[in-house]
Parts: structure tokens; C-alpha cells; sequence
């Protein structure tokens, strides 16, 4: 009886370990079907959005436990976790998703708070975001993203606040972010001025993300729809912030980040950054134009590099 079921089994072909590998191979697929959990980048957030488990155990800590407030370009794992807002307030969120170009706007404000909500109420914060819900809510298809793609993940992967932008000093015209031509020496900052009053200024040069600015003030006139010619002074192709300053070079109102391109590429660079500027005019409403001017500055940097593969120092 024995060997009868020996022979059987050396007659199918398979030995006992191989046995052994199907039926562990059998369980395999259980194990597949736990997906990673969905991740979810904050692209915008205007107020406090605190993060606050919703489960006693699972997938976060402690129901009730709060942490600090979320920040720009933070990446979220969704879980049983509500973000709650101030009123007034507002949030824009996006899967990481490779390809997934939605937005997510979250305004707080008094026509979400009668809504009915999944997360457990907080007299502190009266607004709250499901990250377990956020598909079934109305997302919005954004061109830009997709034109930005490359450049936001990028920019989550790193410092998001190497991007951020200071608040403004008040109603005053400011320098905006922008490419610019480099001609004989020449840098025609037009672009660059375009918000600005006729008139005398000075200007300094620097690598992005230094304090220190480099070489004397340089002196440059602006009029409307006229180049606005400064002395290169060694500057290459590449990434710059450009900063108005005072004559003797005392830190002035405003700065910017330009993309000094070659005649030969500023034609293509000018046209790839302008296009991504008027594709941000269509963005929700709940997008901080602080946070949308970050994006655009993660933008600018990507075709800084992909054109001279990294930004030249002055």
C-alpha cells in the first residue's frame, strides 16, 4: 500500500518538494493582494490642516492623537487619517500617482460644514478631509500638473522650501520669475521687470539657495515694452535669483529666479516656461499663489537642468 502510493507519485512527477513549492506558492497571491497604501502630496495649503487619527489601532496611532500641522509638499500615507482646518482655510491634494494629473481642492468655508462628514468631530478645527475619501470628491483634471509633473515630484523628493516664496513686503510691483536672454555679454531682463514701474534700479546676481550675493550692484533702466540691458559680469547659461538692491548694495523688496538661456534655447525655454505660467492661471481657486509660484520655481529649475544639465554659478 505503501509503495503503490510511492509509485503514484513518482508517476505524476512531481517530488515531494516540489509539492512543497506549490502549496507555499498557493498562498502567495493573499500576500500580493495587500497593496502599498496610497500617498498624497499637499500641492497647497492655506491655514492649519492637522493630521488626527481616526482608529484606536490599524493603519495610525491613537484615535485623537494629534500631530503638527501639514506643509506644503508634504507627502501624506492615506490611511484612517482626517486633516482638519480652520475656517477659511484651504487645501489642495494630489496622489502621487505617476500620471494621476487631479487636484483635490478642499475649501473651508460655511457651506462644506454642513455636509456630512466621516471624520469625528473637533471644536477646534471645524473643517476635516477624509484621506480615505478623497477620490469620491470632485477632482479636477489640471493641465498644468501634467506640464509640471517631472518638476513637483521633484520638488516633494527634496526641499520644498527651497521653492517657497516670501511674503510680499506690501502692494508694490515685484520682479517675477522668468527666462532670459544672454547676448554678447548682455542679459535682457524685460521679462523679469515686466510688473515693475518705469524707472533707475540696481540689481545683484547670486546662485539660488545662497544668502550672499556676488560682485557690486549693477545699475539698470526699465521702460515699458524696452530691453532692459545688464552686464553678465561672468554669468553663464543656468539658474539665478536676481535681486534689487539699493546702490550700495543694502538688501531691497523684491527678488526673483531667472533662467538665463543662450539665444540659441531661450526661444524654447521662454515658450515651455510661459506655457506652464498661462496653464496656471486655470488652477482651482483654493491654490495659494505662494504655493503655484513654488511649483513654477521647481519648473523653471528642471529646464535649467535639462538645458545645461546644471545651473552655471556666477
Amino acid at each position: 500500500m505503501v509503495s503503490r502510493r510511492r509509485w503514484s507519485f513518482v508517476r505524476s512527477g512531481l517530488p515531494v518538494w516540489g509539492t512543497l513549492v506549490l502549496v507555499c506558492a498557493g498562498a502567495l497571491p493573499l500576500a500580493s493582494d495587500q497593496r502599498p497604501q496610497d500617498q498624497i502630496v499637499v500641492v497647497s495649503v492655506s491655514g492649519d490642516w492637522t493630521p488626527v487619527c481616526q482608529a484606536a489601532t490599524g493603519d495610525c496611532k491613537a484615535a485623537g492623537e494629534a500631530r503638527r500641522p501639514v506643509r506644503f509638499g508634504e507627502t501624506l500615507t492615506v490611511g484612517a487619517i482626517c486633516l482638519f482646518g480652520n475656517d477659511q482655510g484651504s487645501i489642495v491634494l494630489k496622489y502621487a500617482t505617476k500620471g494621476d494629473d487631479t487636484l483635490y481642492p478642499f475649501p473651508c468655508d460655511k457651506a462644506n460644514l454642513t455636509r456630512a462628514r466621516s471624520c469625528l468631530p473637533s471644536a477646534q478645527q471645524p473643517c476635516s478631509v477624509d484621506l480615505r475619501t478623497v477620490k469620491e470628491t470632485n477632482g479636477r483634471v489640471a493641465l498644468f500638473i501634467a506640464t509640471v509633473s517631472e518638476a513637483l515630484t521633484r520638488m516633494t523628493h527634496a526641499q520644498p522650501e527651497k521653492y517657497m516664496v516670501a511674503a510680499s513686503r506690501g502692494a508694490e510691483a515685484e520682479l517675477v520669475d522668468a527666462v532670459v536672454p544672454l547676448e554678447g555679454g548682455q542679459i535682457d531682463l524685460r521679462a523679469a521687470f515686466r510688473d515693475m514701474d518705469p524707472g533707475t534700479y540696481y540689481v545683484e546676481w547670486g546662485a539660488v539657495g545662497s544668502v550672499s550675493m556676488q560682485g557690486p550692484p549693477a545699475r539698470v533702466s526699465y521702460a515699458k515694452g524696452k530691453a532692459v540691458g545688464a552686464a553678465a559680469r561672468g554669468v553663464r547659461g543656468g539658474l539665478y535669483k536676481l535681486a534689487l538692491v539699493t546702490e550700495t548694495g543694502e538688501p531691497g523688496d523684491s527678488d526673483c529666479w531667472v533662467l538665463v538661456a543662450a539665444v540659441a534655447e531661450y526661444a524654447k525655454q521662454a515658450a515651455a516656461y510661459e506655457q506652464a505660467v498661462s496653464e496656471s492661471a486655470k488652477l482651482p481657486a483654493e491654490m495659494d499663489s505662494g504655493a503655484t509660484r513654488a511649483v513654477l520655481r521647481a519648473y523653471l529649475e528642471l529646464l535649467a537642468n535639462r538645458g545645461q544639465g546644471t545651473a552655471a554659478q556666477p
